[in-house]
């Protein structure tokens, strides 16, 4: 039946399936069924009615106005719908009605043959009604679920789910019902097992029995005066008690406070000594770390400087061998040489030439032949020995005759005297010169003998007054100036090679 369709659960709205037996209910089992709950409402009201008495609880004036009205009136009481009653059933009633009489006039005006057709088509609408009646039948399954509905706290009609858990539910109230019913039976029958026990009711009649009920009166109360003073013998016992255990209490909250308070006092005196402890700790950890840092940075200064000093040249540092800014004049340790240079300057420049060739003669060990450098600053001297032969007067070498020494001071730095002795003076500065030139080349033939591959940028000559092609002679000038130069290059060139040759020593 597309219908069934319709009807769903009142709980969980699922469509529901019904069963047979609702589908094939009639009308007398409805009229049954609404007639056996209508019994029961009266009968119910008929029951409350006789137990109640309007007098008891109505004023006697409304009384009085109720039934005079009641007869005055003869009013009808209240009719109830009836389930049964239903709008479409009439319309059901009248259509059936029209229809026969359809029926009625199809057969009189029709011929025999044409009965059969008119009798199909009755037919048809015999099945079309008998759907309508279905819809009906619905209907009434409807108010079957109402009369249901009324007689219960639950709407229906309900699916099967909810049917199971409403029974669950039932089961559940049921037995907890029955667990109340027992403990009330178990504390009536203790009621009368208690009564049984008092005997206070006479044997074979309903009343108390005065001498037991007096004697038990007697004896309870005697129990209940002793076990009052016992009690309050208890509870003076227990009051002192509880006095002594508060005062108890008291004593162990002072103390629990004062051991609280040195305990907080300790472990604040600790605290500060440890952190005084740690910020002192922290102190000398970060002045320590200062000084870490400290000695590192001037262990890498003093590497750095290490490694300069070893990358140092000392002998190029002492003795400073450059030219001037127009590459004009040679210069050492600032001190200029040369023609139009200033006495003091050129005195000074030949004091350190002289100090240069002591230390290069110390650091190869050489002494010189006929020679002694004496290093006097802007006054150095060069002295000079001469072996003569005392039967001529002539300087010889080797003879066989006795040799005399004899030795010349020369003045290796020029006056400002301007006298008729100053042609004399520069011829002195003159020989001078060639001395000096004479001691380098000395050095010169040392170091080859140490190097036989050295060779010096400039040539001195055979008679030690030119070196370079140019003279050493103060009084030749300009070539003066450049034999100076030339002489500077060389000494510059000499204290390399000692440098290299003669540091590990």
């Amino acid at each position: 039946m597309s219908q069934e369709g319709d009807l769903t659960c009142k709980k969980c709205d699922a469509p529901l399936i019904l069963d047979d037996s609702l589908k094939k209910v009639n009308l007398t089992q409805l009229s049954r069924l609404v007639s056996k709950r209508q019994h029961e409402q009266q009968s119910q009201a008929l029951d409350i009615i006789n137990e109640l008495n309007p007098q008891d609880y109505i004023p006697q004036d409304r009384l009085e106005l109720y039934e005079y009205v009641n007869m005055k009136n003869n009013i009808e009481p209240i009719q109830y719908r009836n389930y049964l009653e239903s709008e479409d059933e009439e319309e059901e009633e009248e259509e059936e009605e029209e229809e026969d009489d359809d029926d009625e006039q199809a057969y009189t005006h029709n011929d025999g043959g044409e009965e059969v057709i008119e009798r199909d088509e009755v037919n048809k609408q015999e099945g079309e009604e008998r759907e309508i009646r279905i819809s009906s039948r619905i209907k009434n399954l409807t108010k079957i679920f109402e009369i249901l509905s009324n007689n219960q706290d639950i709407d229906h009609p309900l699916s099967e789910d909810c049917a199971n858990l409403l029974i669950e539910n039932y089961k559940l109230k049921f037995d907890q019902s029955q667990k109340e019913k027992d403990s009330y039976l178990s504390f009536l029958r203790k009621l009368k097992d208690k009564d049984n026990q008092l005997k206070l009711f006479e044997e074979g009649e309903r009343k108390i029995n005065p001498e037991l009920f007096r004697e038990d009166l007697d004896k309870k109360l005697k129990e209940s005066i002793e076990e009052f003073q016992r009690l309050t013998t208890l509870e003076e016992t227990s009051l002192q008690e509880l006095k002594g255990l508060e005062k108890t209490k008291e004593d162990l909250e002072t103390e629990l406070k004062q051991y609280t308070k040195e305990l907080e006092e300790i472990e604040t005196k600790k605290l500060n000594e440890i952190l005084q402890l740690k910020n002192k700790l922290q102190l000398e950890l970060k002045e320590k770390e200062n000084k870490l840092e400290q000695s590192k940075a001037a262990y890498h200064v003093h590497l750095d400087h290490i490694d300069k000093l070893r990358n140092l040249n000392i002998y190029t540092k002492i003795f400073n061998i450059s030219t001037d800014k127009d590459n004009k004049y040679g210069v050492i340790n600032g001190f200029r040489i040369g023609y139009k240079v200033i006495r003091s300057e050129i005195n000074a420049a030949l004091g350190q030439i002289v100090l240069l060739l002591v230390f290069l003669i110390k650091r190869l060990n050489l002494k010189l032949d006929n020679y002694k450098l004496v290093p006097m600053g802007s006054q150095s001297q060069i002295v000079k020995f001469n072996v003569t032969n005392e039967a001529d007067g002539e300087a010889v070498d080797n003879s066989g005759s006795q040799p005399t020494k004899s030795k010349t001071v020369l003045n290796l730095y020029s006056t400002d005297e301007f006298s008729l002795g100053k042609l004399f003076n520069f011829n002195k500065l003159d020989v001078a010169m060639i001395s000096l030139l004479d001691i380098v080349s000395q050095i010169e033939t040392k170091l080859m003998s140490l190097d036989p591959e050295i060779e010096l940028p400039y040539k001195i000559s055979s008679h030690k007054d030119a070196i370079g092609g140019k003279s050493i002679r103060v009084t030749s000038n300009a070539e003066w100036t450049q034999s100076c130069k030339f002489l500077l290059t060389n000494l510059n060139w000499m204290l390399s090679f000692i440098s290299g040759h003669t540091s590990s020593e």
